[in-house]
């Protein structure tokens, strides 16, 4: 689920309102929510792609191509996320490190803008340290207290997916979610209301299309996404659809 750097431009909890598109999967799955159930695997799959589309354009304009590649050393899994235009160039780049589970830190460059941000979580999972600013270097951070429930781009899904019976049954859950660009956390509630899902209230929405039945795979997002677009002379926030390139079987 992403609608990331950037988009939480409110210095103050707001409620967010999640809808949540549920269509039929595309293999049979168990009734049962085992995902939610069961811990996390960010090795897997270890190659996952997408085409991000222009908003409104009925998928046929493309403006990047996104991949995430995934590899696992004994407890350590490092995350590479790329955008990538036609032509072929390297728009933004998002990288993460889980070590047991947890997020251990997470880098990210936009090519396109020249600006980067960087997370890193302390050992003790006590501390967070947010750093952005101009350049393909990020700033030095300064430490603040690592709030319960903090995510970022790459691990939103798997937080609905622990929260998902919660979700269905239309009670709230609470999240913070770290903006790069504000070098700060801010708190967001998920409440299902009605067949949708989106996250927002004082930006423009968030939805997702995701399987009703397990594995509840994210089928398409329209919302912001990592990448900025130049319009004019400035680079500014994309919304965009992306749509992800599931096989049967998969």
């Amino acid at each position: 689920m992403k609608k990331y750097p950037g988009y939480f431009w409110t210095g103050w909890i707001i409620m967010a309102v999640l809808w949540v598109s549920l269509i039929p999967a595309v293999r049979a799955g168990d009734p049962t929510n085992a995902a939610a159930s069961e811990p996390f695997d960010f090795a897997a799959p270890a190659l996952f792609t997408g085409t991000v589309y222009e908003a409104g354009s009925q998928r046929t304009n493309i403006l990047f191509t996104f991949q995430r590649t995934a590899t696992r050393s004994n407890s350590t899994v490092r995350v590479e996320r790329q955008f990538v235009r036609p032509d072929g160039f390297v728009a933004a780049t998002e990288d993460a490190v889980y070590e047991s589970g947890r997020l251990a830190s997470f880098h990210m460059k936009e090519f396109q803008a020249k600006v980067s941000g960087a997370i890193q979580i302390s050992p003790d999972q006590q501390r967070i340290y947010i750093s952005y600013g101009r350049g393909l270097e990020p700033p030095k951070a300064i430490g603040q207290v690592l709030l319960p429930d903090t995510e970022v781009d790459d691990t939103i899904y798997p937080f609905m997916l622990a929260h998902w019976d919660e979700l269905m049954r239309g009670a709230p859950v609470k999240f913070h979610f770290v903006s790069l660009e504000w070098k700060k956390v801010f708190g967001f509630r998920l409440v299902r209301t009605g067949e949708t899902m989106l996250v927002a209230k004082l930006v423009d929405p968030l939805c997702f299309t995701i399987e009703k039945d397990s594995p509840h795979r994210v089928i398409a997002y329209v919302g912001r996404t990592t990448p900025r677009i130049k319009k004019g002379k400035s680079w500014k926030y994309l919304d965009a659809e992306t749509v992800f390139d599931w096989k049967p079987g998969e």
